[in-house]
């Protein structure tokens, strides 16, 4: 009898910010998902909200400085996805390392400036991920209670996906 689980179509969404609670989700995915056929890894980073010095200063702008406004932003949008790129590729060989096939791995950068866990959410959902894997940061838990952390956004308001969420000390474990 053939095996079911040998066929069946795994497509896994990790969020990655390049954190040591986003490499320790990217190890997860790769001990977890080794060997199996049929598995497409996903990293997706979304893009924070803008920096305050990239905010509009509440005044009508003039077309030019709507033009230069806008080249800034495109400038810092530009810069981030350069500074991902080295991480998506560290990320990549650590699942490649641990039994993922390179072919299957992809990355994705996503423009959502307003909020980062609903960025991450639409992208799972719209993409029908079967799992969604994230990272716990290491923030205390004062800064859970004064902000709210992006792991707890997405596990309030996940209904309906599968969604692990990794501790960063799991690095390396088993």
């Amino acid at each position: 009898m053939k095996n079911i689980m040998a066929t069946v179509k795994r497509e896994v969404l990790i969020a990655f910010d390049g954190t040591a609670g986003a490499m320790a989700a990217v190890d997860y995915v790769g001990r977890q998902f080794s060997g199996l056929t049929g598995v497409k890894v996903t990293l997706l980073y979304v893009l924070p909200q803008l920096p305050p010095q990239l905010w509009d200063d509440g005044h009508v702008l003039t077309a030019g400085e709507k033009t230069g406004r806008q080249s800034v932003i495109s400038t810092w949008a530009a810069n981030q996805k350069m500074r991902m790129e080295g991480l998506f590729d560290e990320a990549s060989k650590l699942l490649v390392q641990r039994g993922i096939k390179a072919e299957h791995i992809e990355h994705k950068i996503r423009l959502d400036f307003n909020n980062i866990a609903d960025g991450i959410l639409d992208e799972a959902r719209s993409g029908h991920y079967t799992t969604l894997v994230i990272g716990r940061c290491g923030a205390s838990r004062m800064e859970h209670l004064l902000t709210g952390s992006v792991t707890a956004k997405i596990v309030s308001r996940g209904a309906g996906l599968a969604i692990c969420v990794v501790d960063q000390a799991t690095i390396g474990a088993g």
